[in-house]
């Protein structure tokens, strides 16, 4: 048949396409048995280029010898994408034939054009017996367009033959790489590297590092290169927000789940290990490909390995870095097509001591990515879309693994209250933040507005890896009075996450009245001399104008208080217990019988302050740097807000929940609580940040951080 332009081609199949699906074959003999079957394997649904079952026809009762041959034409669902020549003819796919001597390819190139694959002038002859099998195999397909849509992947045959069907399944997808990997982020801290770099030096070292684990979706996922391909299976890994003096390792081989000594680094379970693999002995290896594209084609796989002993897997090479960003690519050379395995690689991050801490990212896919679905002369075979694996654990059964970490945050919903056009009034909301398994939990956290926005502020911790705490603030100076919803989000990545619920009540302010001789200036706490909420029994400070006098009545609510100390400016009281659970109370000072306006203060069920110079050594001695407080012994703290019914706990740096030895009020001192609390003997020498919680109802109410000096 000569071949036509294009366009007449593509009319021409078409036709006799739809010409041999609406009439049966019509030849001199008039052939009655032909059975139509396919191969049904499982195929990557990630795939641009995925190899189809073979098609089976299987005739018998047929006049032996020559008879009316003709086309053989595939219609697929998807654009056929075999490698072609200028003409669009590929070589890739076989026809075969068995006359009684056995399959025979025909040689016969196949035809191109979207989603047909044709075979022309195909000649055939039956069997002395009156049998004739036709095998078409090596169909490649752009899979990938069917991801989401019904199961199996079907194909439809126009033949010069009559068939029993021309519908014949040739596949069914599924997804065939799944990863643990650190979504959240790489840890960057200081870190050594050896002088002389391999994985045994690298682990001696501390060099530190983070494992990366692929698993096969079904058996036989991950192969190594085949006939007519540029690759086996690939795995493109990106890397970015490297610091700049940052140098990242991978090892050159990695050998998987079924090999003589798979590699492992032990941070998913097992000990390091160093892999070994035995050369042709059919378990998965992988082998670092130098030279690809940033999309993972071209380049060549390392050498190969020879011999039939042992090969200890310890050689490392590092990954070029730009601007802390970069790529490796693994290719599959050997593996298992009747297991599912999985391999396990870490990536080493050396970086100098005393760098700034940071966050590399990791994401995986398989390679080559590419966006071309369609038969090309010069495109990668196989090439894959990008794709997001799904987690690996419930394949491998490790998703409750102690070595994962696992997000837990305590917190409960946080109700906030201010002024229209004021600061906040109510004490920070606090989120506590914790690392509830193992290896490193990076986090971090969002803000979800209901109406309105911008109204949040958050005081975050500056390395948010493992356990912290988030402080949320209120500013109410752009809001009306009303009520106002936001969700605060903190984010693990697949370690878990957290929505706690904020509700802002935002009041009018009070009517402007006249200004009286009596003033009140603001109410502050009396530890920090700052704004903040009262609490009964708790000492405060009131500053104003023209406060002293002959008698002086301070009320809060309309309760009496304790005046402690007195001036013309300032007053220093305990706040009346009579206050109970009130969210708010009017504060008015009288001084010989004149009053001041009543300034409205916000009200807590505590809100735990401690004294300038009220953190004392076990000596009395004040702590300081130059005098800290020796590990093991016992702190006193000295501070106010802290209601006799709540129960206290105390951070120190990363020591979490410490339980107090004493906590009551201070002897001889009003609305002063004294809190003794051991020093953790395995506390790092040096600074310490201290935070004093108590919690009323399950609510902790936490201080903010005091610095602590630690021998």
């Amino acid at each position: 048949m000569t071949q036509t332009q294009p366009s007449a081609r593509r009319l021409a199949l078409q036709l006799g396409f739809l010409f041999a699906l609406l009439l049966p074959a019509v030849h001199a003999q008039s052939i009655q048995n032909c059975l139509l079957s396919a191969q049904s394997p499982v195929l990557h649904a990630e795939s641009l280029t995925e190899t189809l079952g073979d098609i089976v026809i299987s005739c018998s009762g047929l006049p032996p010898g020559p008879m009316t041959g003709g086309s053989f034409t595939v219609l697929l669902p998807v654009n056929a994408t075999n490698r072609i020549d200028a003409n669009g003819f590929t070589s890739q796919a076989t026809l075969s034939l068995d006359a009684g001597s056995g399959l025979t390819p025909t040689g016969i190139a196949a035809s191109i054009n979207g989603k047909m694959l044709t075979f022309n002038n195909v000649a055939l002859t039956a069997s002395p017996s009156g049998n004739l099998t036709v095998r078409i195999s090596g169909i490649r397909g752009a899979v990938n367009q069917l991801v989401g849509s019904a199961q199996p992947v079907g194909v439809d045959l126009s033949a010069p033959l009559r068939l029993n069907t021309t519908h014949v399944a040739v596949g069914s997808l599924a997804s065939s790489l799944f990863a643990t990997l650190t979504g959240t982020g790489i840890p960057c801290v200081g870190s050594p590297v050896p002088s002389t770099i391999t994985m045994t030096n690298l682990f001696a070292a501390g060099t530190a590092f983070a494992s990366t684990r692929v698993t096969e979706g079904f058996a036989g996922a991950f192969t190594a290169r085949g006939a007519g391909e540029d690759s086996g299976t690939r795995f493109l890994i990106n890397y970015s927000g490297f610091p700049a003096r940052a140098h990242v390792y991978l090892p050159d081989r990695v050998a998987g789940s079924d090999a003589a000594n798979p590699g492992l680094a032990g941070d998913l379970g097992g000990s390091a290990t160093v892999g070994q693999y035995i050369p042709g002995s059919g378990t998965l290896l992988l082998t670092r490909v130098l030279g690809t594209d940033p999309n993972g084609a071209g380049g060549l796989p390392l050498a190969p390995l020879g011999g039939s002993t042992p090969v200890t897997l310890d050689s490392v090479t590092e990954v070029p870095l730009t601007n802390g960003s970069g790529y490796a690519v693994y290719e599959v050379v050997d593996a298992n097509s009747t297991l599912m395995e999985n391999a396990q690689f870490p990536t080493f991050v050396a970086l100098p001591a005393g760098s700034p801490a940071a966050t590399g990212h990791e994401t995986i896919s398989l390679a080559p990515i590419s966006t071309v679905a369609a038969a090309t002369s010069a495109d990668p075979i196989p090439r894959f879309t990008a794709t997001t694996p799904g987690a690996d654990c419930a394949l491998v059964g490790d998703c409750q693994a102690s070595y994962f970490p696992k997000l837990n945050v305590p917190a409960g919903p946080i109700l906030l209250t201010a002024i229209a056009g004021g600061p906040m009034t109510s004490p920070a909301g606090y989120i506590p933040v914790q690392n509830a398994g193992g290896g490193t939990l990076i986090w971090n956290v969002a803000v979800n507005y209901g109406n309105s926005s911008g109204w949040l502020r958050l005081d975050l911790p500056s390395n948010m890896t493992d356990g912290g705490s988030v402080r949320v603030y209120a500013e109410a100076q752009n809001l009306a009075a009303g009520a106002y919803a936001a969700n605060i989000v903190v984010s693990a990545g697949q370690m878990g996450s957290q929505t706690i619920p904020v509700t802002l009540t935002v009041q009018a302010p009070a009517p402007v009245l006249p200004t009286p001789a009596v003033t009140i200036s603001q109410i502050v706490n009396a530890t920090s001399f700052t704004p903040s909420a009262l609490v009964a029994g708790s000492l405060a400070t009131l500053q104003g104008s023209h406060l002293s006098g002959k008698t002086v009545i301070l009320t809060v609510g309309g309760e009496p208080a304790t005046i402690l100390f007195l001036s013309d400016t300032q007053i220093n009281f305990q706040v009346p217990q009579g206050v109970g659970s009130q969210g708010s109370a009017d504060v008015v000072v009288t001084t010989d019988g004149v009053s001041s306006a009543p300034v409205k203060a916000s009200l807590a069920p505590a809100y735990p302050a401690i004294f300038a110079h009220g953190i004392r050594n076990q000596d009395w001695s004040e702590n300081m740097v130059g005098n800290p407080a020796a590990r093991g012994t016992v702190l006193q703290i000295f501070g106010t807000g802290i209601p006799n019914s709540a129960t206290l706990s105390v951070q120190i740096g990363n020591q979490m929940n410490l339980v107090p030895l004493y906590a009551a009020g201070a002897p001889t001192v009003p609305g002063v609580q004294q809190v003794n609390v051991g020093i953790p003997s395995g506390l790092p020498a040096g600074t310490a940040q201290l935070v004093l919680c108590a919690t009323i109802n399950g609510q902790p109410y936490c201080s903010t951080s005091y610095s602590l000096a630690v021998d």
